[in-house]
């Protein structure tokens, strides 16, 4: 073998492997390792411009193609009959030369140790450039299987040509593997910007976080941002015409939560169809009971969402007239998720939505699991099937799943009525916050208790409550409490039956199970180590 090693760091390599041919034979087939591991990152070689020759340099037909991680290449070899015949390859090899404190260094498996015939005599040249000095290159060689350190080897130096041949005939698997290392700077090498898109190229799962950020980014741009852009809010001082409470929290945070669930029986109660009173048990804490008013079925100013909230508190069949917050904790059915499902529902029915947000994020969730299951599945078996070693695999897999997961929560999109219903929203949600007392004090009385479900949803009851220090608000028919009527009392009591209320939403006979949403050859080298290497045989 001749290894000729240029200024640049370029290998080129020159075989002449004589084969005793036993019998008939097509031809022989050498297969040449080309990915490695190293300090667990991908490190490939770079080889092209193969090709074959008999022992007269007539090309023979020869065929290239991977298998695994290494070169195959298969050769028709003519008259291969009870013969003696010398096959030649010779291939360019880049980033054959590996940096090693601070020099270059080329440590090269010359025969392989997977050869399953014993190989009379090894011998290899190395031939550097002719501008450094012959004593300034160091040289060693490591005979025999792989993982040993034999010495079965002689070294000869010719001007810049060294050239090693072994002593003794290899068994099989046994092979030969020589380092040689030139002085810093001797070897110019590859750029350090040519390595590093090499190492990229190897190592190409750590490019996946990046491309899986570019790539959503592009989909919610094209598919998720909502039209218009951004959009100045101005004050509203009345929600959208015909936005129930519920859908304008949803607007707001994308998702529906218990509190618009809340908001849309305290707008009911406001607006008569029920009335919520607080008791106090003679055992236990304070219970609230929801009182119908009114017949339900067939009201034409319900809203679907609205009917079905009610159904769930009084039955299907209506054939309740009162029911106590603690029975609707106990009734399995009533559970927050199928409530939920009916808000999107409406929502997209109502065309603020093109699809259920809850879908579109589920979607994003499961894609995300997924690449997260693939890196563990990198981990778990170690395979590299993918043309990667499992650690980067695992690593930029897992990071890219996390990245959708994150990501997935901004993928619902709004129409062009959702979102102008949300700039109202968002704009009465600022006089709801904002509304100074001289403002309130020219409203009705009962101006608290009318937007009062929709301070719920938007999260900002509290403050609506206690703008009212000081002015008068009319006792609610709507709610009863026990006592009289004042601000702190009323918004204690409406703490307390709103997180009551949330908590049995959340009751589920499933439990917890439902969710809220390298060194070197010089160095301690062996036979069989560096790059190179594999091994052939005949066909």
């Amino acid at each position: 073998m001749t290894l000729e090693v240029r200024a640049d760091g370029t290998l080129n390599v020159r075989e002449a492997i004589t084969f005793d041919f036993k019998g008939s034979h097509q031809g022989i087939f050498r297969t040449i390792p080309v990915r490695y591991e190293r300090r667990g990152f991908e490190f490939a070689l770079r080889i092209d411009e193969v090709h074959a020759f008999d022992e007269r340099v007539t090309p023979l037909r020869s065929e290239v193609s991977r298998l695994g991680r290494a070169l195959h290449v298969k050769v028709w070899v003519p008259g291969a009959v009870n013969t003696t015949q010398t096959v030649i390859l010779t291939y360019r090899v880049r980033r054959a030369l590996m940096p090693v404190d601070g020099h270059e260094e080329l440590y090269w498996n010359v025969t392989g140790s997977e050869w399953d015939v014993p190989i009379r005599q090894a011998e290899a040249v190395v031939s550097s450039p002719a501008s450094i000095p012959a004593e300034q290159i160091q040289a060693i060689a490591y005979t025999g299987a792989a993982g040993t350190a034999g010495t079965d080897y002689t070294v000869d130096r010719a001007d810049t040509y060294l050239t090693f041949r072994t002593t003794r005939p290899l068994r099989a698997r046994e092979g030969l593997t020589v380092a040689v290392g030139w002085p810093p700077g001797a070897i110019r090498g590859p750029s350090a910007a040519r390595r590093a898109l090499w190492w990229l190229g190897d190592n190409w799962p750590f490019a996946l976080p990046l491309l899986t950020i570019a790539g959503a980014l592009i989909i919610w741009r094209v598919y998720g941002r909502d039209p218009g852009g951004a959009r100045t809010i101005k004050p509203e001082y009345a929600p959208p015409e015909g936005l129930g409470p519920a859908a304008g929290g949803a607007l707001v945070t994308e998702r529906a939560e218990p509190r618009d669930v809340v908001a849309t029986l305290v707008d009911l109660a406001v607006r008569g169809y029920i009335r919520i009173e607080e008791i106090e048990p003679d055992f236990g804490e304070k219970d609230f009971v929801f009182h119908r008013l009114k017949p339900l079925s067939g009201d034409p100013t319900l809203k679907p969402l609205e009917l079905y909230v009610l159904s769930r508190v009084f039955g299907g069949d209506w054939g309740l007239n009162a029911r106590q917050l603690s029975d609707l904790r106990r009734d399995y059915d009533n559970v927050f998720p199928t409530v939920r499902d009916e808000i999107y529902r409406s929502m997209v029915r109502d065309g603020f939505f093109p699809s259920s947000p809850e879908r579109v994020r589920a979607v994003w969730l499961v894609a995300g699991i997924a690449l997260v299951g693939v890196a563990g599945w990198a981990l778990a078996t170690g395979t590299e099937r993918l043309g990667a070693a499992p650690g980067p695999l695992a690593l930029g897999a897992g990071l890219s799943g996390l990245i959708v997961i994150a990501l997935s929560r901004i993928m619902p999109r709004k129409t062009w009525r959702g979102v102008q219903a949300l700039d109202r929203v968002k704009g009465f949600r600022e006089f709801l916050e904002r509304t100074s007392k001289d403002e309130l004090r020219r409203l009705p009385p009962d101006t608290m208790h009318k937007w009062l479900a929709w301070a719920i949803a938007l999260g900002v009851s509290e403050r609506w409550i206690h703008a009212f220090d000081g002015l008068p608000v009319s006792q609610p028919s709507w709610y009863v409490s026990r006592g009289g009527f004042d601000l702190d009392g009323f918004d204690r009591s409406l703490s307390r039956f709103s997180s009551g209320t949330e908590q049995a939403l959340l009751t589920s006979r499933r439990g917890a199970g439902d969710s809220w949403s390298g060194s070197g050859g010089l160095s301690g080298g062996s036979s069989g180590g560096g790059m190179g290497g594999g091994g052939g045989g005949t066909f």
